[in-house]
């Protein structure tokens, strides 16, 4: 009795060890590596333009799985990493290793149009998901200004976004704020308010910040701000 009661005590105590280095692992947070070379064609005009930008971070991300959680402070610096061909942008925030939201917006003379998005979380282990919107949904009119409204609605894997955006005011020449504000239905359910600041000459966002909070099986909250640094 005594040899397989330590027996069961050993193998609990190698448990909670390995249990503990992974959660130890996914508390780390570590900043993201630029790409060697960026592939890219974009059509004269398509903004934005092609490279990698770098922006200031300040934030956190918190998960939870049953009794445990872990939570995370964001690096100081993030990238946006920008490629795509023709009319076709794809935009890809390097928020951290650990943490990569991508997308392909379509852009033309209405305005730029969400064709696909892809979610990369790694906190213990890893999740990798990507999928086209369905139906193709507007993310940013042309021409923005004050009091302009639009609303999306479109799917991804499964998930469900319904989202209203408003211009609600201006951050200086070419500048706009947009609050948009998102609900999510499906497996993962939340909410979203991103308030962002988007320069139309360059086509890039110069200040944003995201307040997500997703529940489910595993609820996650991420409370983000970044201010765009420069380009390179």
């Amino acid at each position: 009795m005594r040899k397989w009661l330590l027996v069961a005590l050993l193998t609990v105590a190698a448990t909670v060890t390995v249990v503990l280095l992974f959660v130890r692992r996914g508390e780390k947070s570590t900043t993201a590596a630029p790409p060697t070379t960026v592939q890219a064609a974009l059509a004269p005009g398509v903004l934005p333009r092609a490279g990698v930008y770098r922006y200031a971070q300040t934030g956190w991300e918190e998960a939870k799985a049953g009794p445990l959680k872990i939570r995370r402070t964001f690096p100081k610096t993030g990238l946006l990493v920008v490629s795509g061909s023709g009319h076709l942008v794809q935009e890809e925030w390097r928020y951290s290793n650990q943490h990569l939201e991508a997308t392909r917006l379509l852009v033309d003379a209405t305005g730029r149009h969400l064709t696909w998005e892809r979610t990369r979380l790694t906190i213990v282990i890893t999740q990798d998901d990507a999928e086209r919107t369905r139906p193709v949904t507007l993310d940013t009119p042309a021409h923005l200004h004050v009091g302009q409204r639009w609303r999306q609605a479109y799917a991804v894997n499964g998930i469900h976004t319904v989202s209203t955006s408003v211009v609600t005011g201006r951050c200086g020449s070419g500048c706009f704020v947009v609050v948009a504000t998102s609900t999510v239905s499906g497996a993962h359910p939340g909410t979203e308010r991103d308030v962002s600041w988007e320069n139309e000459q360059t086509g890039l966002t110069v200040r944003e910040t995201i307040d997500r909070t997703i529940g489910g099986a595993f609820p996650y909250t991420m409370r983000l701000t970044v201010k765009l640094l420069g380009k390179g």
